[in-house]
């Protein structure tokens, strides 16, 4: 038996051994996870699935009720391609996720509707092992932003959004783009950059909104466009079009979403074991 799979089966113990506090998803590729994210740090990894399942407990606004095929708020967000996988991967064999912030009637869908789309697709994205090993690059496009989807970010719906992005899901983030950047935008990008880590921090990436020409260019040094839909410069055809195929293949995985949104933890008591395993590894 490989050091690997002597870890995964020490992972895999260890969960059920916190049972009732943590119930959890155990198979392999679940747990496989939060080891690659780790580099197999078996302390690490399990302090970060107690996150993971304590961050969603505490947010069940946007884990809770997350059918693709019957939840009609979500298939309506899905067909307006507010996020989804491009199907080409970089030289680096990196995945490309582009999540259109502003496309969507901010009076007809809140910002909790939208980001429960927007973790759902993220828990499929996450399944695949190249993600998890070769890691993603996200564009949040701020194209027609206004001043009622911004509203919508308050301080403490800020720092939850980004505390899942960072501390909650096992995802190897490489480059953050803001693609067509506002200036109304700056406060929440303040807010944005307070919560996140500094290493985080290092990853972001501002393209102004001037000529959708200048834009392109400079998005196109970090991101070649072969690997982009039409409305970013690229060669993939128009991202509706994209968007059709992506939202298939998703729904494909519902499954597993609803399989996900049956487990849970006590926050309470999960904080107390992330407090002990804290105190252990000091």
């Amino acid at each position: 038996m490989t050091d690997s799979e002597n870890q995964l089966n020490s992972f895999r113990q260890w969960v059920r051994d916190q049972q009732p506090i943590l119930s959890s998803l155990e198979t392999d590729e679940f747990l496989l996870q939060f080891l690659r994210i780790t580099n197999f740090n078996l302390d690490n990894a399990k302090e970060w699935l107690a996150r993971f399942w304590k961050h969603r407990t505490e947010n069940p606004q946007w884990f809770t009720d997350r059918d693709l095929l019957k939840n009609t708020v979500m298939c309506e967000i899905a067909e307006t391609a507010y996020y989804l996988q491009l199907p080409k991967e970089t030289n680096g064999k990196e995945h490309i996720a582009i999540m259109r912030m502003a496309c969507h009637d901010p009076t007809k869908y809140s910002l909790d509707d939208v980001t429960k789309y927007a973790f759902a697709v993220t828990d499929v994205l996450n399944r695949q092992e190249k993600v998890q090993t070769h890691g993603l690059i996200i564009l949040f496009d701020l194209s027609d932003m206004k001043l009622h989807h911004i509203s919508q970010f308050t301080p403490d719906r800020t720092q939850r959004y980004v505390d899942c992005w960072e501390k909650m899901y096992p995802v190897k983030l490489n480059q953050i783009h803001f693609y067509n950047y506002p200036c109304i935008f700056d406060p929440i990008l303040h807010l944005f950059r307070m919560f996140l880590s500094r290493k985080i921090n290092e990853k972001l990436f501002l393209h102004p909104k001037t000529s959708d020409e200048s834009t392109n260019k400079a998005l196109h040094q970090y991101i070649d466009p072969s690997l982009l839909p039409a409305e970013y410069g690229g060669q993939l055809g128009p991202i509706e079009d994209v968007n059709k195929t992506f939202v298939q293949w998703v729904k494909q995985q519902n499954y597993y979403i609803r399989q996900l949104d049956q487990y849970s933890v006590d926050p309470k008591q999960a904080s107390q074991v992330l407090k002990t395993m804290q105190n252990e590894q000091d």
